[in-house]
């Protein structure tokens, strides 16, 4: 079984990580990371990931492709013609399509997600209809073998289910006991309709400036 996961530079490591680390415990799961150019991509958080395969050298039919999301960069990269066009070919041939956070605005470019329902991050989900798709305001979404979900951390609801869907619940319970998925959050404003106003107001505010919706939607109609 193998899952594909797309980088590029200055994507979100925990959207990658957070899905990726519950789709290979999967038993018999192999992985392939594919970027533009081979090698070391910087991450938004420092550290870094190194592809072991280009546009060029990348398996055709995976059993997943994984595209994870972030700030500007995320933003950045839906103008790159080569990745839009590689997640095209790849989503032709894919068991499944999966994105995190904003990954799913480069699923949407691709033209992966006209006439589905989809998820993203909380503070671009509307942008979605900008690319012929649904929004639905959960945080995880299937709809035939695309599955969306919200930003970052959903990651790993969005590797959870989709390790149920190809191994089966059980295993699914399985995997979700040996990486102790056992959320607790701190301070309980992981989500606009739980954060208080002040929180909620600062929020939007950080999130909109890195994740541009109008400049989103101008790329969506170009």
């Amino acid at each position: 079984m193998l899952i594909q996961s797309l980088i590029y530079p200055g994507f979100t490591t925990l959207d990658l990580i957070g899905a990726l680390q519950p789709l290979t415990q999967i038993p018999g799961a192999k992985t392939e990371i594919v970027a533009g150019v081979a090698g070391v991509n910087p991450t938004d958080s420092g550290a870094s990931i190194m592809a072991d395969a280009t546009f060029e050298t990348a398996s055709t039919a995976p059993d997943v492709i994984l595209v994870p999301g972030g700030g500007t960069p995320s933003i950045d990269i839906l103008e790159d013609q080569a990745t839009m066009d590689f997640l095209a070919r790849q989503g032709e041939s894919a068991g499944w399509i999966v994105s995190v956070c904003t990954g799913a605005l480069l699923l949407g470019k691709a033209g992966l997600l006209e006439g589905y329902k989809a998820a993203t991050h909380w503070a671009v989900i509307d942008t979605l209809e900008a690319f012929g798709a649904t929004p639905v305001h959960e945080r995880v979404v299937i709809d035939r073998n695309r599955c969306t979900g919200g930003g970052v951390t959903a990651g790993v609801d969005i590797g959870l289910t989709v390790a149920g869907q190809l191994a089966g619940d059980d295993m699914g319970r399985v995997i979700e006991l040996i990486i102790e998925y056992n959320p607790a959050p701190p301070f309980g404003t992981g989500h606009p309709t739980l954060a208080d106003p002040k929180t909620l107001e600062m929020g939007k505010a950080g999130a909109e400036a890195v994740m541009q919706p109008d400049r989103i939607r101008q790329i969506a109609a170009a």
